[in-house]
C-alpha cells in the first residue's frame, strides 16, 4: 500500500493549472473550488511580476477580509524573508519551480534576494488590503474630486450604530401620528426598525431611487403604478366603491330566499348580507360581504357553492347574480390588498427617505463616510462620465500595473463598477498592449454567501465573460483555468459533498434564467477531486433527535424567553459536548501535512468547529455552555451584543450604584460578582449566606438600604467591597469615565491580584474584549463630551450593536460560530447541528426591494396581490438558492470528519424537519453505496430513534498512549537542521550598558514602578516616546486629538502633567528646525542588531534607534531625552547617552558607507536638538570595556 501523501498525477495536473493562473503576462479569471490552493495562485502571482522587476507600489490585491489580507500578506513576506537568506542552490531550484522553466535570467538570483526589501521599503507597504481599505485610500489621495470632506473619518461599526441610532431617533421624534399609527397596526412597534435598517442596508440603491423619481412623492407615484392603482387610492375608499356598486336590492331578496328555504351554510350567509346591508360604515359593509363569497373569512379561495340546490330551485336568478359577484369582488378584492400595500409602502416610503436624510446628516456634521460611502464614491470617482475620471486616471495610471481581486463571487455591483473603472485603461487600445498591465480574478459562484450585502453570484459570472471579450478585443493574453483539486479535504468528505449537490452537476441551467427564478444554488458545479491519498476521511449523518414526551418544567428563575429544558435542541447540544469530549479522551485521530507527507496524531480541541446557520434559536449559547460544563476548552461566541456580556453586566451595575447608591438590585449584583471574589479557586469570599445576612440587616439601618448594612458591616469579609465602592462613590460626580472604571479594575485587591485577574479566572478570557470595548466607549463618550455617568449608562443600554470578537486561531479551543464566519477557515473535525430550518424561517422578508419603486411593503404573503406575489417569491428563490451555497461552504470546510445532526422543531408528536432544509436535501441525496448503517452517540440517549450513516471509515482511536508518545518523541522541523558553528565568547549588549567600569553607574539605576517619583519620571518618559514615534504619521490637525486621547488613557497622572506632556511634544513636532527629523525618510523606532567594525569584535549590540533619517549623502540619528532640566551643554550629558549615540554610529556606518552619519539628542522638555561631536563620541567609544 502506498504511502500516506498526494497523488502525484492529480498534483502534477494541479499544479499546472495553478501555474498557468499564476502566470504574470497575462489576464487571467479563475473558478476555483474549495481547497483548491487560491491563495497560494495569489502570492506566486505577486511574487512572479516582483521577479519581472514590477515595482511592488504598482501592484494592488484586493481581498474581501482583513484576515485573508493578513493571510496573503505573511505568506508572501514567509516566502521573500526565506529566499533573502538562502544558500544559493536553494533559491536557484526555488525559482525554476517558481517560474517553471530552467533558464534563469542573469541576476536573477540576486534580484531575488533583494524582493524582500524591496517589499518591506515600498513607500505605504505593499498594496495587499480589503477593497474598503483600497477605496479609503483613493479618496484621501483624491477627497475634492471625489465629494468626500478632506481629512473625513471612516466609521468603524461601533460607531456607525450610534449614527444610525441617533438618526431614528430623530425620524421617530419628527413622524406624523396617522403614519405613526399606520405602521403600527400593518407591522407592529417591530416595523419602524425594521422599515430604518433596510433603508440603512440599501442607503446607496434608495437614494438613487429617489434622485430618479424627484424625490419620496415620485417613488410612491411609482408604486401606485407598479401596483395598477391611481396615485392617493386607499383600501378603504376602494371598499366603499365596491360596496355601493353591490346589487342591494337583489341581496335583500337573497336574504329572504336563504332563509326561508336554505340550510344551515345559506342561513349564515344571509345573516351576513344582513349586517353589511344594516352596516354603517361601507368599509365594515365590505368586510362582511367578501365573506359571503370566499372562504377564510374573506381571505381565502372562492366558495365551491355560493347557493344550494334547494334556493336554486326557488329563485334560478340568485346564483348566477352571486356568481358575477364572486368573479367582481375577487377583482376588487386585488385592487383592495394591493392599495393596503400602497398605503403601508407609501408610509415606508417616506419613513426611508427621512431616515436616509438623517442618516447622511448625522455623518456631515462629524464629517465621516461609512464602508458603503466608500466604495460608491470611489466607484462614481472613476465613472467614464465624471469629469475629474481622466485627471484620476492619469494620475494613477503610473501607480497600478496589476490588479489582483480575491474572492471575487462576493464582490458587489458597485465594487464592480469601482474595479473597473480602475481597470479600463488595462484593456484600452494599442496602449494596453504596450503596458504589459493585467487584471487576475479568483472566486468561486458555489461559495457566494454575502447577498445581504450586495454579491450577486450571476455578476461574478458576467465579469469572467467580460474580461475575456475585453482581453480578446485588445488582442491581450487570457487564460481561464479552473480549479478543481482539494488539496483540504479527505476523498470521502468530497465524494460526499459531490453526491450532495448531484442535481446541480447533473442539470445546468440557462445562462439569462440561472440566478433569477430558480431556486437552484449553482449555474454550474464543478465536481472535486482529490489530491490526498491513503489518508481516509469519514461523513457521519446522525438521525434528527425528535422533541421529546415530555420536558422538565422550567423554572421560575430562568429567563421568559429560554427553551424548556431538555428540549430536543438541548439534549442535542449536550451529546455533540459530550461526544467532543469523548473524542478527545480517545484521542481520535486526525492527519497532519508536512512537506507533502501525512501522519496521525490524536485530535485537539483546536482541530474542532461547530459550525451554525444562525445565532439565533439557543443552540449556539447552549452547546458554548455544555462545552464549559464538561471541562473542553471553548473560544466562546465570535459575535456579543456589548451590554448582553457578564463582564459588562457587572460592570454596569458598578454605574447604576455609582449614581443610585439605594439601588440593592445593582449592589447585590456587585457583590457576587468576581470583583470581590479572590481568583485562587476557593470558595468565595462573599457567599449566599453572607449576602442574606447583610439583605436582613438592612432594616436596623437609618436608610433601610443594602449600602448603608454594607457600610455599618464590621464582617471582615465585606471590608474590601465597603472601601472599593466607597472610593467608586467619590469618583461618581465626576466625568473621567474612563478613570472611574479603568482605576476600579486595575486596583491591587488585598489578595494581591487586579480585578482584571479576578475576571478572567471567573469568566475566562473571552471576557477581555467586552471589558475593553466597554472601556473604550466609556472613553469614546468622555471625549465626546457625552456627560455624566448616567448619560454613558443610558447610551450603552439602548445599544443592540453586534461586536464581532477576533477569534484566535493559535489557542487550542473548540470554536463555535456561524457558517458566514467559518469562511476561509478548515478544521480536522467540522459539526454541522442546525441543519433542520427552512432558510425561510424568521426571515424579515416584509419589505420587498424594487427596482422602480425602491421598496414594497407587504406584511402578509396570502394577501399579496399578484405583483408583489411575484416579486417575494424571487426574493424567496434567492434566498433558497444562497441557502444551498451556503450549504456547501459548510460541507468543505472539513478536512479529515465531518458530522451532520440536527433536531426536530414546529408542530406534530415528533417535531418536523423543513423540507428546503440543508438536513432535507442531505437525507435525500446521502446513503447507497459506500454509506454503512452505524450507530451514533445518540442511541444511548434516545430509545428507538435509529441507525445513522456513515460513509469512510471510522476515526482510529490513537488513545492516551500514542498521545504521550508523541508528546514525548516529536521532533520539529528546526531539530533536523545542522546547528551554526557559534563564535566563541560572542555575547549581546544594549547600547545603554555598552560601557563598562564606574561608566555603568552614570545613569540612575532603574526603579520600581512603586517607588515616586523615578517611577513617574521614567512613564512621563515612556509616554512621551510614544508620541513622537506615533504623532507624525498623523495629519497635523488630527495630532493633538489623538495624543490627548493616548495621554487619557495613561492612568497616574494629573490633569496638568498631561498637558505638560502634550504641549511638549506638540511643540517639537510643530517647530521649524525640527522639520526635516519627521519629513520624508525619517522613521521612528528602527531596530539595530549586529557588529561594526570599530566595536569589539566579540560583541553583538541591539538597539533601538528613537529617529532616523537617511538622506542620499547622510544619515541623521536623533536619540529622544525627557530629563528636567536637560544640560546646558555636551560636557554635561551623562556619558551612557554619549555611549549610546556613539554605537549606533558605528553600526549604521557600517550599513551606509561613505555617508556622513551624524547624531544627536533631542531634549524635549526645552524643544532643544544638541548634536554630538565626533570626537566626544570617539572618547567615550574608547574607553568602553564591554
Amino acid at each position: 500500500m502506498n504511502a500516506p501523501g498526494f497523488d502525484d498525477t492529480i498534483r502534477a495536473a494541479a499544479s499546472d493549472a495553478q501555474k498557468r493562473a499564476a502566470h504574470h503576462g497575462v489576464s487571467v479569471f479563475v473558478e476555483a473550488n474549495a481547497g483548491s490552493g487560491k491563495t497560494r495562485v495569489l502570492v506566486d502571482r505577486v511574487v512572479n511580476i516582483l521577479l519581472q522587476g514590477v515595482a511592488p507600489e504598482e501592484i494592488l490585491c484586493v481581498t474581501y477580509t482583513k484576515a485573508a489580507a493578513a493571510e496573503m500578506k505573511d505568506r508572501l513576506f514567509t516566502r521573500l524573508g526565506r529566499w533573502s537568506v538562502a544558500g544559493a542552490e536553494e533559491l536557484e531550484r526555488d525559482l525554476k519551480e517558481q517560474l517553471g522553466h530552467d533558464d534563469l535570467p542573469v541576476g536573477q538570483i540576486e534580484d531575488a534576494r533583494r524582493l524582500f526589501a524591496r517589499a518591506l521599503e515600498t513607500p505605504g507597504g505593499l498594496k495587499i488590503q480589503t477593497i474598503h481599505a483600497f477605496c479609503e485610500n483613493l479618496l484621501r489621495r483624491f477627497p475634492l474630486e471625489a465629494g468626500a470632506p478632506p481629512g473625513f473619518d471612516t466609521l468603524d461599526e461601533a460607531e456607525a450604530a450610534r449614527r444610525i441610532d441617533a438618526a431614528r431617533q430623530r425620524v421617530l421624534c419628527a413622524l406624523p401620528q396617522e403614519t405613526v399609527d399606520l405602521v403600527l397596526r400593518t407591522g407592529g412597534p417591530d416595523a419602524f426598525a425594521s422599515i430604518m435598517g433596510w433603508a440603512r442596508g440599501r442607503r446607496h440603491d434608495f437614494r438613487d431611487a429617489l434622485d430618479r423619481a424627484g424625490g419620496p412623492d415620485g417613488l410612491v407615484d411609482t408604486l401606485y403604478a407598479t401596483l395598477g392603482l391611481e396615485t392617493g387610492a386607499t383600501a378603504d375608499a376602494l371598499k366603499a366603491e365596491a360596496w355601493a356598486q353591490a346589487p342591494h336590492d337583489h341581496l335583500e331578496e337573497t336574504v329572504i330566499v336563504q332563509r326561508n328555504h336554505g340550510g344551515k351554510t345559506d342561513a349564515g350567509r344571509a345573516d351576513l348580507i344582513e349586517q353589511a346591508l344594516k352596516s354603517a360604515r361601507a368599509e365594515d359593509a365590505f368586510d362582511l360581504y367578501v365573506q359571503v363569497f370566499f372562504t377564510d373569512k374573506g381571505r381565502g379561495t372562492p366558495a365551491k357553492s355560493l347557493l344550494t340546490a334547494s334556493c336554486d330551485k326557488v329563485a334560478p336568478t340568485v346564483k348566477p347574480m352571486l356568481e358575477r359577484e364572486c368573479a367582481r369582488l375577487e377583482k376588487v378584492r386585488d385592487q383592495v390588498r394591493a392599495a393596503a400595500v400602497a398605503e403601508a409602502s407609501a408610509a415606508a416610503i417616506h419613513i426611508a427617505a427621512r431616515f436616509v436624510e438623517a442618516y447622511e446628516d448625522e455623518l456631515q456634521r462629524r464629517r465621516a463616510l461609512d464602508f458603503d460611502d466608500l466604495v460608491r464614491l470611489a466607484g462614481d470617482l472613476l465613472r467614464p462620465e465624471n469629469a475629474f475620471s481622466g485627471w484620476v486616471g492619469y494620475k494613477l495610471d503610473g501607480t497600478l500595473a496589476h490588479a489582483l481581486i480575491d474572492e471575487a463571487q462576493d464582490t458587489a455591483p458597485r465594487q464592480w463598477d469601482m474595479i473597473r473603472g480602475l481597470t479600463a485603461e488595462f484593456f484600452a487600445g494599442a496602449g494596453a498592449r504596450e503596458s504589459g498591465r493585467t487584471l487576475f480574478i479568483v472566486g468561486d459562484e458555489k461559495q457566494s454567501i454575502y447577498s445581504f450585502q450586495g454579491a450577486e453570484p450571476a455578476r461574478f459570472m458576467e465579469e469572467g465573460d467580460r474580461l475575456a471579450a475585453a482581453a480578446s478585443a485588445a488582442e491581450l493574453g487570457f487564460e481561464r483555468p479552473g480549479l478543481d483539486v482539494s488539496f483540504r479535504s479527505a476523498p470521502e468528505i468530497l465524494a460526499a459533498v459531490d453526491q450532495a449537490f448531484a442535481p446541480e452537476a447533473a442539470a445546468f441551467m440557462a445562462p439569462e434564467t440561472k440566478f433569477q427564478a430558480s431556486d437552484r444554488p449553482f449555474a454550474r458545479y464543478q465536481s472535486h477531486r482529490a489530491a490526498r491519498m491513503n489518508t481516509p476521511g469519514c461523513v457521519e449523518f446522525w438521525p434528527a433527535v425528535p422533541k421529546p414526551e415530555s420536558v422538565e418544567e422550567a423554572s421560575i428563575f430562568d429567563p421568559v424567553d429560554s427553551s424548556a429544558r431538555g428540549s430536543a435542541r438541548d439534549i442535542l447540544a449536550e451529546t455533540v459536548a459530550e461526544e467532543i469530549r469523548a473524542m478527545l479522551a480517545r484521542g481520535d485521530g486526525v492527519w497532519e501535512e508536512a512537506r507533502g507527507a501525512f501522519s496521525q496524531r490524536p485530535v485537539r480541541p483546536g482541530d474542532i468547529a461547530i459550525l451554525v446557520w444562525r445565532r439565533t434559536g439557543g443552540f449556539f449559547e447552549e452547546v458554548i455552555r455544555q462545552l464549559k460544563l464538561k471541562g473542553v476548552p471553548v473560544a466562546g461566541a465570535d459575535r456579543m451584543v456589548l451590554k448582553e456580556q457578564t463582564a459588562v453586566k457587572d460592570m454596569l451595575a458598578l454605574a447604576r450604584f455609582a449614581i443610585t447608591p439605594g439601588d440593592d438590585l445593582a449592589l447585590a449584583e456587585l457583590l457576587k460578582s468576581p470583583f470581590f471574589d479572590p481568583a485562587d479557586g476557593g470558595p468565595p469570599a462573599i457567599d449566599d449566606d453572607v449576602l442574606l445576612d447583610l439583605a436582613r440587616r438592612r432594616t436596623s439601618t437609618r436608610r433601610g438600604t443594602l449600602w448603608s448594612a454594607l457600610f455599618t458591616s464590621d464582617d471582615p469579609r465585606l471590608f474590601e467591597a465597603r472601601e472599593a465602592l466607597k472610593a467608586v462613590r467619590d469618583a461618581a460626580d465626576s466625568d473621567r469615565l474612563y478613570d472611574l472604571f479603568a482605576s476600579f479594575l486595575n486596583a491591587r485587591t488585598p489578595t494581591g491580584e487586579t480585578r482584571w485577574a479576578r475576571v478572567y479566572a471567573r469568566l475566562g478570557e473571552e471576557a477581555c474584549d467586552p471589558l475593553e470595548e466597554f472601556l473604550a466607549r466609556a472613553l469614546d463618550h468622555e471625549r465626546e463630551g457625552g456627560g455624566a455617568l448616567s448619560s454613558f449608562l443610558a447610551a450603552i443600554g439602548t445599544e443592540d450593536t453586534q461586536l464581532k470578537r477576533e477569534m484566535s486561531h493559535d489557542r487550542d479551543e473548540v470554536q463555535v460560530m456561524t457558517v458566514h464566519a467559518s469562511k476561509g477557515l478548515e478544521r480536522p473535525v467540522i459539526i454541522l447541528p442546525d441543519t433542520t430550518r427552512s432558510p425561510l424561517t424568521g426571515k424579515g422578508d416584509a419589505i420587498l426591494t424594487h427596482p422602480e419603486a425602491g421598496l414594497i411593503w407587504s406584511q402578509r404573503k396570502a394577501e399579496d396581490p399578484p405583483a408583489v406575489a411575484e416579486l417575494r417569491e424571487t426574493a424567496a428563490n434567492r434566498l433558497k438558492a444562497e441557502h444551498g451555497r451556503l450549504l456547501y461552504v459548510a460541507l468543505t470546510r472539513a478536512r479529515d470528519r465531518l458530522i451532520v445532526c440536527g433536531w426536530r422543531q414546529g408542530t406534530g408528536a415528533l417535531g418536523q424537519i423543513s423540507d428546503d432544509s440543508w438536513y432535507a436535501r442531505l437525507a435525500e441525496h446521502w446513503g447507497g453505496e459506500g454509506w454503512d448503517e452505524t450507530d451514533t452517540p445518540l442511541s444511548a440517549r434516545i430509545e428507538d430513534i435509529g441507525a445513522g450513516l456513515r460513509f469512510g471509515p471510522a476515526p482510529v482511536a490513537l488513545g492516551e498512549a500514542e498521545r504521550a508518545r508523541r508528546a514525548v518523541m516529536a521532533v520539529p522541523d528546526w531539530a533536523c537542521i545542522p546547528a551554526r558553528s557559534e563564535q566563541s565568547g560572542v555575547r549581546g549588549v544594549a547600547p545603554s550598558s555598552f560601557l563598562g567600569g564606574e561608566e555603568a553607574d552614570f545613569e540612575p539605576p532603574v526603579l520600581s514602578p512603586l517607588a515616586d517619583p523615578g517611577a513617574h519620571r521614567f512613564r512621563r518618559g515612556d509616554v512621551i516616546h510614544k508620541l513622537l514615534q506615533t504623532l507624525p504619521d498623523l495629519d497635523r490637525e488630527r495630532r493633538r486629538e489623538a495624543a490627548e486621547r493616548f495621554v487619557a488613557a495613561q492612568p497616574g497622572f494629573s490633569d496638568t502633567d498631561r498637558q505638560v506632556m502634550i504641549e511638549e511634544t506638540l511643540g517639537i513636532l510643530d517647530h521649524p528646525d525640527f522639520a526635516p527629523l519627521f519629513g520624508p525618510g525619517s522613521r521612528a523606532e528602527v531596530s539595530l542588531v549586529g557588529r561594526a567594525p570599530d566595536l569589539p569584535g566579540n560583541v553583538i549590540v541591539r538597539g533601538q534607534v528613537d529617529r532616523l533619517v537617511v538622506t542620499d549623502s547622510e544619515v541623521l540619528i536623533v536619540d529622544y531625552k525627557t530629563n528636567r532640566p536637560p544640560p546646558e551643554d555636551v560636557a554635561a550629558v551623562a556619558k551612557v547617552y554619549i555611549g549610546q549615540l556613539a554605537t549606533y554610529r558605528a553600526l549604521l556606518r557600517a550599513v551606509h558607507p561613505g555617508k556622513t552619519v551624524r547624531c544627536a539628542l533631542l531634549w524635549t522638555d526645552a524643544a532643544r536638538l544638541m548634536e554630538v561631536a565626533d570626537e566626544v563620541m570617539d572618547a567615550v567609544l574608547d574607553g568602553a570595556t564591554a
